[in-house]
């Protein structure tokens, strides 16, 4: 009775750590950036990725290799380093379009406001990369 335990326990141990190993990245993704006669709004949720350019909206079922390869590009970016980096100044006159941007991976929360045009380069290649997965979809 007591082997029987024993390898029932075992077996319960070896379960859970297996399914704990099985666990896959969560991402939500929102970014936005509008003013007069201009938006671009990338929403990533998971796999489902909606990238709406000016009253055109896209939407695309990312391939596991696209989702791991954006998750790979955000694990990469230093968010302790990011500082949001936009001027009301420049706003005012329109000489910036205010871009906002919303990370949660795994239950961790970012959140930053940039020029549009002055994002920082390793979020901007993130940028980049969502959209060609647009461009690509055409």
């Amino acid at each position: 009775m007591k082997l029987f335990r024993i390898t029932l326990i075992l077996l319960l141990v070896s379960l859970t750590s297996c399914q704990s190993q099985d666990k896959k990245d969560t991402i939500s993704l929102n970014y936005n950036a509008q003013t007069r006669g201009f938006q671009l709004a990338i929403q990533l949720k998971n796999n489902l990725l909606e990238v709406t350019k000016t009253n055109t909206t896209h939407k695309i079922e990312l391939t596991e290799n696209q989702l791991n390869e954006i998750i790979s590009m955000v694990k990469k970016i230093d968010f302790d380093v990011l500082k949001s980096n936009i001027s009301i100044d420049d706003l005012a006159v329109d000489k910036a379009i205010k871009g906002e941007f919303k990370l949660n991976l795994n239950g961790e929360l970012y959140k930053f406001e940039f020029a549009h045009n002055n994002a920082p380069e390793n979020i901007q290649e993130l940028l980049n990369k969502l959209q060609s997965f647009d461009i690509s979809e055409e």
